[in-house]
């Protein structure tokens, strides 16, 4: 198979896929995102990379990309798939993952456990939604935030409200959450490939923060899912449509809570799940695209913005 990888430059990851790709016996390439331009003619419509056109370049796209490069990197997902290029995932799938809120409305539908969470833009209601959440300590988050970015613990009402009000000044949108307090600093990032998750471990906080993501300095262990967690995970990621995810998880109380999907999770590092579980993911992704291919082929594919299920 010819692969392409449409990346915005997370290099070890690229380099992972790469290599399993080619230790498979595949031809692949690394597309910088920016270095890619298209036409979008109802005649003449192509895909370009430095210039030169790429429509058939390539029988397979795993997209790779960077939060901060969002809608253009989805704008050109979306003319592959008009082209009627296999995606392993699609540009829906991935601006529906990268939306938290609109992300928890389809999870909400399915019903898949996640903790409680409100959302307001006008002043006068942020009093509404603290009480939704059931008071202080919160968590407040950006709605397109990553890597634990954008994410504070509030400890009292008054606070909430003074970051809150900040937020909306600079029309950023933000959600609140309950804080689960038995959970705190410890979390489980899931990594999911097609129907399957291939890989799990457990992040640990090591200097008192609430927040357990390695990129901010958690410290990783494998760890085993019970039967419960694994049937969460596994429907949340297919709620939103995605084939390749990073499931984020608690364990509260009340079970297994959804805290986050990742719809480009980073598999390497010291500190990441390939090193601490031994697993290898990025064979497994390039297992599963040319699995996905071939079933593309078959007409067994189903696209996700076809099946009209929008929130």
């Amino acid at each position: 198979m010819r692969i392409g990888i449409l990346t915005t430059g997370q290099i070890d990851e690229d380099k992972r896929l790469i290599e399993a790709a080619e230790s498979k016996g595949h031809e692949v390439t690394s597309l910088k995102l920016l270095k890619c331009s298209m036409s979008v003619c109802p005649d003449d419509a192509e895909v370009f990379y430095e210039g030169e056109k790429i429509n058939d370049a390539y029988d397979i796209i795993i997209p790779r990309l960077n939060v901060s490069y969002t809608d253009y990197g989805l704008a050109i997902l979306r003319q592959f798939q008009a082209l009627d290029v296999y995606v392993t995932d699609t540009a829906y799938s991935i601006e529906l993952g990268r939306d938290k809120l609109r992300c928890l409305q389809y999870l909400m539908r399915k019903g898949i456990p996640f903790p409680k969470t409100g959302y307001a833009d006008s002043k006068d209601d942020f009093d509404n939604i603290i009480k939704t959440v059931g008071g202080t300590p919160l968590v407040i988050k950006l709605n397109e935030g990553t890597e634990g970015t954008g994410v504070f613990l509030v400890d009292d009402v008054k606070q909430a409200e003074n970051i809150m009000g900040t937020f909306k000044q600079f029309d950023q949108a933000i959600i609140v959450q309950e804080f689960i307090a038995e959970s705190a600093g410890t979390d489980l990032r899931c990594f999911v490939v097609g129907d399957e998750i291939v890989a799990t471990m457990k992040r640990e906080s090591q200097d008192g923060d609430f927040r357990a993501n390695v990129s901010l300095g958690g410290q990783s262990s494998s760890e085993e899912l019970t039967e419960d967690e694994v049937e969460i995970v596994l429907k949340a990621s297919k709620a939103i449509g995605l084939n390749i995810a990073g499931v984020d998880l608690i364990r509260s109380n009340k079970g297994a809570l959804v805290i986050e999907i990742n719809v480009s999770p980073d598999f390497c590092g010291e500190q990441g799940i390939e090193s601490v579980t031994g697993v290898d993911v990025a064979g497994a992704i390039i297992d599963y695209a040319v699995k996905g291919k071939n079933r593309y082929d078959d007409g067994k594919g189903v696209w996700l913005q076809d099946q009209k299920v929008k929130v």
